[in-house]
């Protein structure tokens, strides 16, 4: 393995894009996480901009970049062998996120039903 590769999600601004229903990635803040990776030896290869759900009401603007850099010569044959480690891992990142997610969204459906039903007894009562 002569590369690796990281990827990093960049968002724009959460209050804009909640509030207003479009947010901006702030230049300066792109360029710290640029500097930053590249500090440490990364290299900015390809970026791309994908528009993700947030909070279930908006979409968020995302930046996806991806920096490789040069695996030394000395750490290569152990940097291959961790490799299936680190996909293995990773999806179990993935799902664990995915099923956060999925009871993040029942619970606000079911707390909306059930705000709900006390709003309507609350209404009634006082009729």
């Amino acid at each position: 393995m002569e590369y690796e590769y990281k990827v990093i999600d960049v968002a724009d601004g959460a209050i804009s894009s909640f509030l207003l229903g479009e947010g901006r990635i702030e230049t300066e803040v792109l360029e710290a996480y640029i500097n930053a990776m590249a500090s440490e030896g990364w290299r900015l290869v390809f970026m791309e901009k994908v528009m993700q759900r947030h909070l279930v009401v908006t979409d968020r603007e995302t930046l996806m970049v991806t920096f490789e850099r040069r695996v030394p010569e000395s750490e290569r044959a152990a940097r291959s062998s961790r490799c299936i480690d680190d996909v293995i891992r990773a999806e179990e990142l993935a799902k664990r996120k995915g099923r956060n997610a999925a009871i993040g969204a029942a619970g606000m459906v079911a707390g909306s039903a059930v705000a709900g039903s006390v709003l309507s007894n609350l209404l009634n009562s006082e009729e």
